[in-house]
């Protein structure tokens, strides 16, 4: 065997036992130790542990850098296996495990009330660890590794207080995205079902922390432009209505809608896609098509649904302006939908915050900003401009700047509802205390003790660019 097809071969055995050992816990959670689901749930996980503990007489499951490990070995997810893994995960999280092992000699009787315990026990603090626990059950052949929780720990990586949940929700929208866009023919409805799960995964998060979620945003990637655009316009998009008061099924909707609403470039020609220099006219026609091949594509590959009909009407209007200018020229609309006039503005504010090789000058997140506040009215709905620039603040994540003070750093969360626009929480990059969070709100009696000085561009090199109308040709 190639060491190509073993890496493959391991990898795979590594995420049946994952797999199996997340489902079997599940099942714990609702089936008691006499119930034949349950029964069969663990003896077929004592059967794939033992089959991995043959060799080495143990197999070992951990937890790392957000990632599942057996026997060290990393384990690749997927998004249909983005669920089960992010459950394993909150689970070694919750109870403080780095790792378990289970040795040979395990009996279904052991593993069954392991099970039983981890499922239905939450870890109380200052109580026993997970390692006495299962001692008490008389519990021989699984050996845990537990951790000590050390508070803020990945700030470190320059990730602040983030939930494992959020990075692997995010992760899987760039993975979907990827996945999207090597689609050739009909979106199956697999896919579709797999695009409704993470958007959905997607949502959750924002509701919980959408300042967290919103600085992924910043990620940044030329070559992985498409992937990248349509996981951060989803993102952008569902905390904009969030902030708008949206409830839980609409933002679903939304999210759908905008991380489906570029589909339609499937269909253009790659190679005008990437041309680094000036479209000709004909280029910018097939340009323009890509909303229309969008709703086509969407119209033609499910049954019509107020959640699908709202992506198709998302594809069909994004590049519309509030005042219905743009494309496609459409002269039955007398306005474009709220959808269509959210996704719009994360649209244009996301490709402005990429770097683009045609551009003279590249754009920092505030740049953009201003940009979309220029464009209220005409381009935008004013109303949306303004609950925008309150989400994102005047300095959104990952805008560079220099503060008064000699510190430099990036910003890392917006002004909290309420606060001035123009106060962010930079995380220090360059200073006394780098990597600590300093809250721009923070004041000593009347002043504030510190204020931006500058706001440095580093895809430019240093050069700290004013919005050039020139490079707005291409807002994809």
């Amino acid at each position: 065997m190639t060491d190509k097809a073993e890496t493959a071969s391991i990898a795979r055995r590594g995420q049946q036992l994952a797999l199996a050992l997340a489902s079997a816990i599940r099942t714990a959670a609702y089936y008691d130790e006499g119930n034949a689901v349950m029964r069969q749930a663990v003896s077929s996980l004592a059967r794939i542990l033992a089959e991995a503990s043959a060799e080495n007489d143990a197999v070992s499951v951990g937890v790392r850098s957000h990632c599942v490990f057996v026997d060290k070995v990393r384990v690749p997810t997927s998004v249909s296996t983005y669920e089960r893994f992010t459950f394993l995960v909150q689970l070694f999280e919750t109870w403080s495990v780095g790792e378990m092992t289970f040795n040979a000699g395990l009996a279904e009787s052991e593993l069954m009330s392991a099970l039983l315990l981890v499922s239905r026990t939450q870890p109380a603090e200052g109580g026993p660890g997970l390692s006495s626990m299962l001692a008490a059950k008389g519990v021989e052949h699984i050996v845990v590794e537990e951790i000590v929780q050390v508070e803020d720990e990945i700030d470190s990586v320059g990730l602040g207080s983030m939930k494992l949940s959020a990075i692997l929700a995010y992760s899987a929208a760039m993975q979907l995205g990827g996945e999207l866009g090597e689609v050739t023919g009909p979106i199956e409805p697999g896919m579709m079902r797999r695009v409704r799960h993470v958007t959905q995964a997607v949502v959750d998060e924002i509701i919980r922390d959408p300042g967290l979620v919103l600085s992924f945003t910043t990620i940044k990637d030329y070559d992985k432009y498409l992937i990248l655009h349509s996981a951060n316009l989803a993102v952008l998009s569902t905390v904009l209505g969030q902030r708008l008061g949206l409830s839980k099924a609409r933002l679903g909707e939304l999210c759908l809608a905008g991380f489906l609403h570029d589909v339609g470039k499937l269909g253009v020609d790659p190679d005008i896609l990437q041309k680094p220099l000036e479209l000709d006219e004909k280029e910018w026609e097939e340009i323009r098509r890509h909303p229309l091949l969008a709703a086509y594509t969407l119209l033609g590959n499910q049954r019509l649904t107020s959640s699908n009909m709202r992506a198709v009407v998302v594809a069909f209007e994004h590049h519309l302006n509030h005042d219905l200018s743009g494309y496609p020229t459409t002269e039955i609309k007398k306005s474009v939908s709220l959808f269509g006039s959210i996704v719009s503005i994360t649209d244009v504010f996301d490709a402005l915050t990429t770097a683009r090789i045609y551009r003279k000058v590249n754009f920092t997140p505030a740049d953009a900003m201003v940009e979309v506040i220029r464009r209220s009215g005409t381009g935008f709905d004013p109303v949306l401009v303004k609950v925008f620039t309150e989400v994102m603040g005047l300095y959104p994540p990952g805008t560079v700047v220099v503060l008064t003070g000699g510190e430099a750093g990036v910003v890392c969360r917006p002004p909290a509802v309420g606060l001035p626009l123009d106060r962010p929480k930079v995380r220090i990059v360059v200073g006394e205390e780098p990597g600590v969070v300093r809250d721009l709100c923070e004041r000593k009696g009347s002043r504030f003790v510190r204020d931006i000085l500058a706001v440095l561009n580093p895809s430019n090199q240093g050069q700290m660019p004013a919005v050039d109308p020139e490079v707005l040709r291409f807002m994809d």
